[in-house]
């Protein structure tokens, strides 16, 4: 059997960038938009989310909770013409699929963009790619995430499982999982909107525009978690590659929940997540009265 042609993929072999280039980049970025900046470590942020492969043909934005274990899978699969089937228990990573986020590591296979000596003329030609889900199932899922850590007793989000014990009096015995623990970490995410830089709160539950910045990063494609299928068909058809024969990318870090998690969307938890996450209901057009 003739195996079908593959894609000539590279991996990242020189050194990355030092520090100190790295950081006269974000100041440049910074000072290029000082009102979306405060600091220079908010623009470094952004710059690290954004990985590339050696080719530079597309940027994907890892959006926190909106599927980017999945569509890693696929930009691997695209790039190589090979599945990732690598297995790897990452120890610092409560992800089961955490080896997707390490393409970025000593093996060079991605590279976030902060790491390249012209970040902000590579992005420029390159395909800005993102995706996105609905805040309320997104919400949901970063509270389910949050139990999750605090089950498996792990460094992951302790610092905010302490500052929402303190002051919320969150009761990690009593409060996980339940409807009244919902309310209050949304109470918490709101509280932190008041009290931090919007870059300073995690990004996994942090609003989406927050984390994509779109009047920065600039998304061609954004790919919805409700409909993966179609961001990966548009992705393969701007690369002029077809998808690969028998594709079938496994939903990664899956989220299961015990119990019924519409007890958590009480009217009181939608007006919270409708104020919470406005700006990403107007951006996205989602309806904050849909997704359970």
């Amino acid at each position: 059997m003739t195996e079908e042609p593959r894609p000539a993929g590279r991996v990242f072999l020189a050194p990355e960038t030092p520090q100190p280039q790295r950081r006269a980049v974000a100041e440049r970025l910074m000072a290029d938009h000082p009102e979306v900046f405060g600091k220079p470590e908010d623009a470094i942020g952004l710059l690290r989310s954004i990985h590339l492969p050696a080719s530079r043909r597309w940027a994907f934005l890892n959006n926190g909770k909106a599927g980017t274990s999945s569509a890693r899978r696929f930009l691997f699969q695209m790039e190589f013409g090979v599945p990732l089937t690598v297995d790897w228990d990452v120890p610092h990573d409560i992800n089961p699929d955490g080896v997707v986020h390490s393409l970025q590591g000593g093996a060079g296979i991605f590279r976030p963009a902060i790491a390249l000596p012209t970040p902000l003329a590579v992005l420029a030609g390159s395909m800005r790619l993102a995706t996105v889900r609905h805040p309320v199932s997104r919400a949901i899922s970063a509270f389910e995430y949050l139990c999750k850590s605090h089950d498996l007793r792990h460094s992951w989000f302790v610092q905010d499982r302490l500052r929402m014990n303190a002051v919320l009096g969150f009761d990690w015995t009593l409060d996980t999982r339940s409807p009244r623990g919902f309310l209050k970490f949304l109470d918490y995410i709101a509280w932190m909107q008041a009290e931090v830089g919007r870059f300073d709160i995690n990004p996994h539950w942090r609003p989406q525009i927050d984390n994509v910045v779109p009047t920065i990063f600039r998304p061609q494609i954004i790919g919805r978690l409700e409909d993966m299928g179609a961001f990966y068909r548009e992705v393969a058809d701007q690369l002029g590659q077809p998808l690969p024969s028998g594709f079938d990318v496994r939903a990664a870090n899956r989220q299961t929940y015990a119990g019924d998690r519409s007890a958590w969307l009480t009217p009181e938890a939608r007006d919270r997540i409708a104020t919470i996450y406005a700006a990403d209901f107007d951006w996205l057009g989602y309806d904050p009265g849909g997704e359970a």
